[in-house]
């Protein structure tokens, strides 16, 4: 007989279900965030130049039809101003995808095509606990990122404990500087049966900050509690802000409460956040539009400049291993008529 999996903490009370689902929320919530209806149009495009999405999910990918391909996602991205992107598939390495679009952005960019070059990343999802792809895709600079727990793979705890092959893998990124993802695991039910989510993912996120590698939860506000997201974060490990679940989306889940998202960025602070994308579906909106509506919600929310640019290009760009592309002396929050050019 099959375990049954732990009751998952209620990340909505009925009664904020409701005033989501008939939209009595609205008014008092434009109320309090008058921006919600003044904010210009072109607020977000000045915190899209120099951003990084460190999780893109575009086509040619195994698990779900895709509105776009990566070629195309790096392309717009590029024209948009932002630094990087960075592909994610749940069953495939993206590194040497990322190597042949990178070849052909910087083509275009000599051509006189492109007149601005976007960094194009990949990394490897841990379907199994096989490190050897990892060990020998290193020598790719394109090799940035390693996704725990993706879709169906290999579970990482055993009797509550981190599995050594899963610390191989963690000392690995620690050396030589390669960001972590980790999913939830929901994302491998069938493996974790069980095992709730907050319990499979603090032995992981321990050893992940003894070791001193730097890593992302995997868009923890579909699967924790804003107290549960908090006892995980710092030491190197951020809140991953994406705009699933952030925004409604008609693919994964078309309730959004955007109280969450503020909740979580008032408690744990913008410098323990990263903001991404992770859209992609036929049914949502294409990556760059995803990632303006993110940031909208964030001013609309009353952050400032200064902390959404952390979240959007310091934080993604030290997990990535990268060097800011800010420097700290020219920091400082715009006006919004800076951010309406």
């Amino acid at each position: 007989m099959k375990t049954p999996l732990q009751t998952p903490a209620r990340l909505y009370s009925d009664e904020r279900l409701r005033e989501l689902a008939d939209g009595s929320w609205l008014k008092p919530f434009r109320q309090q965030h008058p921006l919600a209806i003044t904010l210009p149009a072109a607020a977000a495009n000045v915190h899209l130049r120099g951003a990084i999405d460190m999780h893109v999910h575009a086509d040619p990918c195994m698990l779900a039809t895709r509105s776009q391909d990566f070629t195309d996602v790096a392309i717009t991205a590029a024209h948009a101003g932002m630094r990087a992107v960075v592909r994610k598939d749940h069953f495939q390495s993206t590194v040497g995808e990322a190597y042949a679009v990178q070849r052909h952005i910087d083509d275009l960019v000599a051509r006189g095509a492109l007149p601005h070059r976007i960094e194009v990343y990949g990394g490897i999802p841990v379907g199994s606990l096989d490190i050897v792809p990892m060990q020998r895709a290193l020598r790719f600079s394109t090799f940035k990122m390693i996704w725990l727990n993706s879709v169906s793979g290999e579970r990482l705890v055993e009797g509550g404990r981190l599995r050594p092959e899963a610390e191989r893998i963690i000392a690995l990124a620690a050396e030589h500087r390669r960001g972590l993802n980790v999913g939830a695991p929901n994302h491998s039910a069938q493996q974790y049966q069980g095992i709730g989510d907050y319990e499979g993912l603090a032995p992981v996120v321990e050893k992940i900050k003894k070791s001193g590698a730097l890593a992302v939860l995997d868009h923890p506000l579909s699967s924790l509690t804003i107290d549960e997201i908090a006892n995980l974060v710092g030491d190197g490990v951020y809140a991953g802000l994406f705009c699933h679940p952030s925004l409604p989306s008609v693919a994964k889940g078309a309730v959004a409460d955007p109280l969450r998202t503020l909740e979580l960025v008032q408690r744990v602070g913008a410098g323990q956040c990263i903001i991404a994308s992770d859209v992609g579906m036929v049914l949502e909106p294409t990556q760059l539009e995803a990632m303006r509506l993110m940031v909208r919600l964030l001013l609309v929310l009353g952050f400032g400049a200064e902390e959404i640019d952390a979240m959007l290009k310091d934080n993604p760009a030290r997990l990535l291993g990268l060097e800011s592309s800010r420097p700290a002396e020219g920091r400082r929050p715009m006006t919004f008529a800076e951010v309406a050019r």
